[in-house]
């Protein structure tokens, strides 16, 4: 009897140690900070969230950098407000460069005048043409005379060549502006050569008689006279 009824104690015990030890398992899974394989994937997420934003403000950070330019300033250079040196009046000219720009504006009216006559007219110069031309020329600054006359002699075709009688006629010119026109005549058509000629030959003062005077003579265009 007593042997009976320890067994069944022992059993009792038994179990009753079984159900502690289950008890203990499911307190010990559910009790507070316990880490789980579902919180551990939470975790994890977390964490990729976290830098993907970090990333993506950082994104935003350099495009903000890189936008930032003269047309389109950051936030602290607006600040500071325009940049003045851009409103900066220019520097004035000095004496001398006011002189060379009024020198060049006169070059370029006679070089107008030129290239006004380039092509071939079919009536005469007119003579207030030939005038305005001579006196165009007498405004050139003296250095710069040369070269517009070469010019000159270089463009204008047989027909307008009277063009610079005013200048080969006007006796008052250096020596070597009017030999310069003196000898281009001579190489032009004997239609406008010889009345220029015979022009020059009307005045013993002329720089550029004597020769004429023989040409006319050798040619037999005085007639002796």
């Amino acid at each position: 009897m007593t042997m009976r009824a320890n067994g069944k104690t022992v059993l009792i015990a038994s179990a009753a140690a079984l159900l502690a030890a289950l008890l203990a398992v499911v307190l010990w899974s559910v009790r507070p900070g316990a880490a789980k394989p579902a919180d551990k994937s939470v975790a994890k997420t977390e964490r990729r969230i976290a830098k993907a934003r970090g990333e993506r403000a950082a994104r935003r950070q350099a495009d903000r950098s890189e936008a930032a330019s003269p047309d389109k300033p950051a936030d602290d250079e607006e600040m500071d407000g325009p940049d003045e040196s851009e409103n900066a009046p220019e520097p004035e000219k000095t004496e001398e460069e006011m002189q060379a720009d009024r020198e060049e504006a006169l070059v370029d009216a006679f070089d107008e005048m030129t290239d006004k006559w380039r092509d071939p007219v079919e009536s005469d110069v007119p003579m207030a043409e030939v005038e305005k031309f001579r006196q165009q020329f007498n405004k050139i600054p003296q250095a710069r005379k040369e070269e517009c006359l070469q010019r000159a002699l270089n463009l204008l075709p047989d027909e307008n060549v009277m063009l610079l009688a005013g200048i080969l006629l006007d006796k008052e010119q250096p020596r070597e502006f009017l030999e310069l026109v003196f000898n281009d005549v001579l190489n032009r058509d004997e239609s406008v050569k010889k009345p220029l000629l015979l022009e020059i030959y009307k005045d013993k003062e002329h720089p550029c008689w004597a020769d004429t005077a023989w040409i006319l003579d050798a040619t037999g265009a005085t007639n002796g006279k």
